[in-house]
């Protein structure tokens, strides 16, 4: 055999063990320009859109990964749903314009693993060269891990927080708390997530103005495509960084998923934040709130400084304490207690609250009504607008406990003020 004919045998060798890539499309340019960006890649062979044929075009060339355009007249969702029932370990990756909101939330909801725009409208040459170069890197990626990584080293602090009764303030807490934490692990290269499952639904995107169109009942359904693409891509996020995900809007939902497959996938996020505070303010079915603090690091309860929220305060932890007895869940540990727009002059000491209800005290904010109204009414945080306010100081010596960072002298001069008053009205 000559040398010509080896190299060019070793050649045909070499392509035949290239990775084989399928691609769904209407669009032959996209073919073309994905052939050309993962040339030194894979194969990619043009597939067809009628779902009996692209299965079994699937089943005989068993693909790494499959292409489906999602800007054809095919209804890519249903194609991508019968996939997934018959190929359920191939990975898909939407075809269709990043600039499209809607595009990316249907494809992810259909169980697309990542969107890439692989020729935008209008684009330059220098924009289709670096188009080429995210679809090489993200496909790389993709195929270097083909499996959602179960052994990330990281394992990341879920934080429950509930209320003794609704207006207690919860919402507001948690969205400054969530956010001021935020900036303090931003600059450790970590990252939090503020999972709103309280009521009323989606309180969070109106305090960060943020929109939520990941639900936490399509976090549940999709809970077999986590990976580090998908967590980026899917969950909002809020001009510090902050990730978010919200309820649905149709509660109904939430019934179609079991309690056990909600605290999983809880655990699962574990893996991509280093921090999930979950607001569960005003959630009104007790055992799912239960499943949640068994599954949580810290468990806060937060109550105002007056005689009726220690009441419901009381009855509340009574009913979770009568849940924990009947299911024999063991350890059963008790939340730590936040006492809410606490005013010196309400002569009801936040130590002597903690007491009654037999809880730890866990901090100790102030009332600040009407500033945190003035806030929420310029739709924005009131830590950032005032940042130095009292109630932002107090809610970020908890954001920097969290972090493992040492508290600002200033914060603990507010503390010390605040201790002062409870000691003066213990002793009445």
């Amino acid at each position: 055999m000559s040398t010509i004919e080896h190299d060019h045998e070793t050649a045909a060798s070499d392509a035949d063990e290239r990775v084989r890539l399928l691609c769904a499309s209407v669009h032959p340019s996209r073919i073309a320009k994905l052939s050309s960006a993962l040339a030194a890649t894979g194969k990619i062979s043009p597939a067809s859109l009628d779902e009996t044929t692209l299965i079994q075009e699937i089943a005989a060339s068993k693909p790494s990964l499959l292409f489906l355009d999602f800007d054809g007249n095919v209804d890519a969702s249903a194609l991508a749903e019968a996939i997934r029932r018959e190929h359920p370990a191939l990975p898909i990756i939407a075809l269709g314009s990043e600039s499209n909101s809607d595009t990316a939330l249907i494809a992810m909801r259909a169980g697309a693993r990542d969107l890439l725009d692989i020729e935008p409208r209008g684009a330059s040459p220098d924009v289709l060269h670096m188009a080429a170069l995210r679809a090489l890197e993200r496909v790389s990626r993709l195929l270097a891990e083909p499996v959602a990584s179960d052994t990330l080293a990281r394992r990341g602090k879920l934080v429950a927080v509930f209320g003794a009764r609704g207006g207690v303030g919860v919402s507001t807490f948690v969205a400054n708390l969530a956010t001021l934490l935020q900036k303090r692990l931003g600059k450790q290269n970590k990252g939090a997530a503020l999972l709103d499952l309280g009521l009323p639904a989606a309180d969070s995107t109106l305090l960060l103005d943020t929109p939520s169109e990941l639900h936490f009942h399509d976090a549940v359904r999709n809970l077999r495509r986590f990976d580090q693409t998908f967590v980026h891509t899917a969950f909002a996020r809020h001009s510090s960084g902050l990730a978010l995900m919200t309820l649905p809007a149709d509660l109904a939902e939430m019934r179609t998923i079991s309690y056990a497959s909600a605290v999983k996938t809880l655990d699962r996020l574990r893996a991509f934040f280093d921090y999930q505070i979950v607001d569960l303010g005003g959630f009104s079915n007790l055992e799912f709130v239960r499943h949640v603090i068994d599954a949580a690091d810290t468990v806060w309860l937060v109550c105002d400084a007056n005689v009726a929220s220690a009441v419901s305060a009381a009855s509340l932890c009574a009913s979770l304490d009568a849940l924990h007895n009947e299911s024999l869940t063991i350890p059963h540990r008790k939340p730590e207690l936040i006492v809410n727009k606490y005013d010196p002059s309400g002569h009801l000491a936040a130590e002597a609250l903690a007491t009654r209800l037999d809880l730890a005290l866990a901090a100790v904010l102030p009332a600040r009504a009407q500033m945190l109204m003035r806030a929420v009414n310029q739709g924005q945080l009131l830590g950032e607008i005032m940042p130095k306010d009292p109630y932002v100081r107090a809610v970020d010596a908890i954001a920097a406990q969290l972090a493992g960072e040492t508290l600002p002298v200033a914060t603990d001069a507010i503390r010390d003020h605040i201790a002062r008053f409870s000691a003066r009205f213990l002793k009445r």
